[in-house]
């Protein structure tokens, strides 16, 4: 990555196309549980959002679907503003200072607002209430949930990220990378979460400069996806077969196949837990493309 605005001056890659599909995990229908998962985006001229969340699903998080679903859209509300500034920006320092001292901190109190509002609106019932005493938790312990977000807006692509899941890119040679940090606590059992007290020291974050390192496929997922695979390091050849699908289809094919490929995930050949995807794709990848579609424009 590239510290400063010196570099390439050609524009980054784009426009692009948004793929998303999340999928009830078995083992939740067997126990007659809702999706825990959330996703979402939203997009303007300026800017893209992505974000997916994952309610942690246990007694304790007795409303971690309605947690997850509440933080991604924190994330749309907080994040697509940023946009603008973000793509006038020259320097990666300041883009990763926007995400660290702005993004972050408006991420969690946006969230923390919707909890409060929700529980407001919704009070707990007895049984609800009966947990809640059981393990002494405040409120916002209930909706616990994880949250991904990616905000790609000119050459930059600010990456944020609390709890378990992945977010990888691919470059047009297929070449996989995880740009954000390695969070040793996240260790297949424990996670991290939005309702800890101290969220905001727990959140991960990485920039991606898009001239110095151009991204055609930005996949963001849920980690019933990870569990999935059969291999434990999955990411290259995903990567790979996402270039190589986007080349030969287009997104428009892949975004018609994502639930499918997600539901599969879900399925008790899979991980069976709940799985969520999002996808973004250069709408023009080098290389044929069968399909067009309909674009969204980020620069």
């Amino acid at each position: 990555m590239s510290s400063s605005s010196a570099g390439p001056t050609s524009p980054p890659p784009g426009p692009w196309e948004i793929a998303l599909a999340s999928a009830r995990g078995k083992a939740h229908e067997v126990r007659d549980l809702d999706n825990q998962d959330a996703g979402r985006w939203c997009a303007d001229a300026r800017a893209i959002v992505l974000a997916i969340a994952d309610g942690h699903g246990h007694e304790r998080h007795f409303r971690s679907g309605r947690g997850a679903d509440l933080a991604v859209g924190a994330a749309c509300e907080v994040a697509l503003p940023l946009g603008a500034r973000i793509a006038d920006e020259g320097d990666q320092p300041a883009v990763e200072a926007l995400g660290r001292y702005e993004l972050i901190p408006a991420l969690l109190a946006s969230w923390a607002a919707a909890v409060e509002a929700d529980t407001a609106s919704h009070p707990f019932g007895p049984a609800e209430d009966g947990l809640a005493g059981h393990y002494g938790d405040p409120p916002v312990m209930a909706y616990g949930s994880t949250l991904l977000v990616a905000l790609v807006a000119g050459r930059w692509a600010l990456l944020a990220q609390i709890g378990d899941g992945d977010i990888m890119t691919v470059d047009p040679t297929g070449t996989t990378r995880s740009p954000l940090p390695v969070d040793p606590v996240l260790d297949g059992v424990r996670t991290t979460s939005l309702c800890q007290p101290d969220a905001e020291a727990a959140f991960r974050l990485a920039v991606v400069d898009l001239l110095a390192t151009p991204m055609t496929v930005l996949l963001l997922a849920s980690d019933g996806y990870g569990n999935a695979q059969v291999d434990d390091i999955w990411q290259p050849a995903v990567g790979a077969d996402l270039l190589a699908l986007l080349r030969a289809h287009g997104a428009g094919w892949i975004r018609r196949n994502l639930p499918d490929w997600v539901a599969r995930c879900a399925s008790a050949e899979g991980a069976a837990d709940d799985t969520t995807v999002a996808l973004l794709l250069a709408a023009a990848p080098h290389g044929p493309t069968a399909e067009a579609d309909t674009v969204v424009a980020a620069g």
